[in-house]
């Protein structure tokens, strides 16, 4: 029986051609025509003043996003005032994230520190929700 065998790989004998080829002579330069486009992969891009600006101005947003979620997380501690400035964080956050991919991790934490002062907003709620049900029932 010739040829591989199930599951075994195939002996050099059974390949019938070779297929490489002799390489072909170098007879001149390279025409110009065919080199025209070759250097652009490499030349680095250079960006304009108007987007430096706008780099520059995406990042703020980030760092709104964090300063508003460290502040409404304080202040979400010790009462409900935290929620406008937990809710603002969240937003800028998510607003960041579609124009700031390289500052992930001020609008993630942003984000991340507005949730969790939103979830104390929430527990404070919930507590003083049940202590204006004892007073009342009182």
């Amino acid at each position: 029986m010739e040829g591989p065998r199930h599951g075994q790989p195939p002996e050099v004998s059974d390949y019938v051609g070779d297929l490489t080829r002799e390489p072909a002579p170098v007879t001149g330069q390279l025409a110009y025509e065919s080199t025209f486009t070759a250097p652009t992969e490499w030349v680095p891009y250079v960006y304009t003043d108007a987007e430096l600006h706008t780099i520059e101005s995406r990042r703020r947003v980030s760092v709104a996003a964090l300063v508003c979620g460290s502040a409404g997380l304080v202040l979400a501690v010790f009462g409900v005032w935290g929620a406008p400035l937990s809710f603002l964080a969240i937003v800028l956050a998510l607003w960041a994230r579609s124009t700031e991919r390289l500052a992930t991790p001020r609008w993630g934490y942003g984000l991340a520190l507005g949730l969790v002062g939103l979830v104390f907003v929430g527990i404070w709620i919930a507590i003083i929700s049940a202590a204006m049900k004892a007073v009342t029932a009182a």
